[in-house]
């Protein structure tokens, strides 16, 4: 018999919902948590930044309700109404306390949170008596799952496993890269796409401003070299390092702005600035009034203020809004000098002193960035708006909405950047559906101006590919071939043989049993055990099933690194994975039973568990073939 657990034999819990940027994933997310009348908790990981966080938090207190929502980071001041919690051991408070209905946990997607804090909560979950009693279960949700499942890729797979996980669910404008090859983990191999349409009534709008909807102009005839040029040999100035470090130490590789010789993805800065610098001229952009302009930076944030000095020194009287992880921050022209002028943390403080009511409605209201965006410029409005920045406007924050309308012109010179990178950041881009009819008509055509063609020709081809997920992929299985339209694989013989056993149908529901042992009671737990076994295979625990002792009197058991003395925390998995594993299948057999002990301490062989795997297939001539078909019938079957 073998007992190694390969991730094919475990149940995947991991699914997908694609849509556009600014096509409602957050709502969808929403609407998935509200419909949801079980007991579980819904666990939401958002983008790992400020902007993005408040923005998904918001939402979520308004249709959720604060009193049933845990905010769980490290700044109070942030929860508002909600409950906080700073540590695991907050959480396990408050969501056991019987005085609260919690149905949702949202926090940032950050390291620490995925690789340190979830494994905790699940762990200690499993160990509540309050939680496993009541069956409650974790529904994990991931926003922007391109970026955060392939960065943690074994948590999500430990993820899966755990018996306290439910479901895990992604939301992402540009899936491909969660997807592996076939060889690899098959987890990420072949992932359900949800259909939203059938499960929420989530019907897609049809007023979508896309990539095709805009005004395209190419300057491909430009010379890169020169467009460079004049930023190609420039020292990074004292001002510009000023603003992105205020003040803080660091370490400059280089004084100058990276060329065509850039390291990682930061780009060819200079000719990222240069291009700028040449086309806001063309733009005829009017001084003195609003306009709305998207025109992104490079990674590094010294380009974003470089931007902003760039704009600032050809449109004198620009409000240049610099979005990025520090916040928000509005840059305008002040005694011939750049100077920042107001940021976040100002207007946030001014909500403060409002009356308690008005508060409360002002400080959720600035969690909308197209909300803030509005109110930096409050006392400049009749002047043309610029967004720059880069992470901040590449992924999840929405920088749209009918009071400032959609943008005027789009300056985009990424030509470096992959097909999901560049479509993710296609910010432009906004569902117009709740709009008025008043306000629809002040829809602009977006005028996007590009380097090069290739780089929207990628986001309209990715445009598409997002259509046909929708379209024809929602509601199955799929690999990354489905996805991208090339002709699917032959099913290898494990993937035709996994797909038989799905079909077997089990009688009994629950796989495993759990025995714990306290010193003093191990004849009582015995018996159970032994009467367990029985009814599932006739028997008591007898010969090879039974597991033997040590001579430091340790019961030894299998796990995929073969026989020795095992931890209990080994065998939480029994309930998760797939039926099938840990038993050699024989025709016409049936029943199965298979007996493990895991210990809490490797010193003390008084308290332990015992674990009993069992299946009980249903007699159907269906399962009579399978059995025969797949699987060697001349070894002993010591199960049976």
């Amino acid at each position: 018999m073998s007992d190694e657990l390969s991730i094919e034999e475990v149940e995947s819990k991991l699914s997908l919902e694609v849509r556009k940027p600014q096509q409602g994933k957050t709502s969808i997310c929403i609407n998935s948590i509200i419909s949801d009348k079980s007991q579980n908790i819904h666990l939401v990981l958002t983008m790992n930044t400020l902007a993005s966080g408040m923005q998904f938090y918001e939402r979520m207190v308004e249709l959720v309700g604060p009193k049933r929502l845990i905010v769980f980071n490290s700044k109070k001041e942030t929860a508002g109404d909600c409950h906080h919690a700073k540590s695991v051991t907050d959480v396990m408070k408050i969501i056991t306390s019987p005085d609260t209905d919690i149905k949702a946990i949202v926090c940032c997607a950050h390291e620490k949170r995925i690789r340190k804090a979830l494994p905790e909560l699940f762990e200690r979950a499993l160990d509540s008596k309050k939680i496993t009693d009541s069956n409650r279960k974790f529904i994990i949700h991931i926003d922007e799952a391109h970026k955060y499942i392939p960065e943690n890729e074994r948590y999500i797979k430990d993820f899966n496993l755990s018996p306290v996980v439910a479901e895990i669910i992604g939301y992402s404008a540009t899936p491909n890269g969660i997807w592996n090859s076939k060889d690899s983990n098959s987890l990420f191999y072949r992932i359900p796409i949800r259909d939203v349409e059938k499960e929420l009534l989530d019907i897609r709008s049809e007023n979508y401003f896309g990539v095709k909807n805009c005004g395209l102009q190419y300057f491909e005839e430009l010379d890169h070299a020169e467009l460079a040029n004049e930023y190609s040999s420039t020292e990074i100035s004292s001002h510009i390092l000023s603003l992105a470090y205020k003040g803080k130490k660091f370490t400059l590789k280089s004084p100058n702005w990276y060329i065509d010789k850039f390291p990682f993805n930061l780009g060819n800065e200079a000719l990222m600035m240069g291009f700028l610098n040449n086309i806001l001229p063309k733009l005829n952009i009017v001084p003195d009034q609003f306009s709305y302009h998207f025109a992104p930076a490079y990674p590094r944030v010294l380009t974003h203020y470089q931007c902003a000095q760039i704009i600032l020194t050809r449109i004198q009287n620009a409000n240049v809004i610099v979005l990025n992880g520090d916040g928000y921050k509005l840059l305008r022209n002040r005694d011939d000098k750049m100077a920042e002028i107001i940021s976040c943390g100002l207007i946030r403080q001014q909500a403060k002193n409002l009356p308690n009511e008005e508060r409360k409605q002002e400080e959720g209201l600035l969690r909308e960035p197209a909300y803030m965006i509005q109110q930096l410029i409050k006392e400049t409005p009749n002047c043309p708006t610029f967004i720059t920045g880069f992470e901040c406007v590449s992924m999840s924050v929405t920088l749209i909405n009918p009071q400032l309308g959609n943008f005027d012109n789009v300056i985009i010179s990424h030509q470096h950047f992959t097909s999901d990178k560049l479509y993710q950041l296609c910010r432009f881009l906004f569902n117009y559906a709740r709009w008025t009819e008043e306000n629809k008509k002040y829809i602009k055509t977006t005028k996007i101006y590009s380097l090069t063609k290739e780089v929207v020709e990628l986001c309209l081809e990715y445009e598409a590919e997002i259509d046909h997920i929708i379209t024809d992929c929602a509601g199955k299985s799929c690999t990354l071939r489905d996805i991208t339209g090339l002709e699917p694989e032959e099913p290898s013989e494990r993937e035709i043989k996994k797909e038989a056993f799905d079909e077997i149908e089990l009688i009994n529901k629950k796989l495993c049993m759990k025995f714990k042992v306290y010193e003093g009671n191990d004849e009582d737990l015995w018996k159970k055990a032994h009467k367990h076994y029985e009814s599932i295979l006739g028997k008591r625990i007898i010969g090879k099933s039974m597991p033997k002792k040590n001579e430091d009197g340790f019961y030894l058991s299998s796990d995929s690194k073969g026989l020795g003395v095992q931890v209990a925390s080994t065998f939480k998995v029994l309930e998760t994975e797939k039926w099938s594993n840990r038993f050699q299948l024989k025709k016409d057999c049936l029943s199965y039973a298979h007996v493990f002990v895991g210990y809490e301490n490797l010193e003390d062989p008084s308290e332990y568990s015992i674990f009993i795997k069992c299946a009980q297939l249903k007699d159907t001539s269906a399962t009579r073939e399978y059995l025969a078909k797949y699987y060697d019938n001349t070894k002993n079957n010591d199960e049976k």
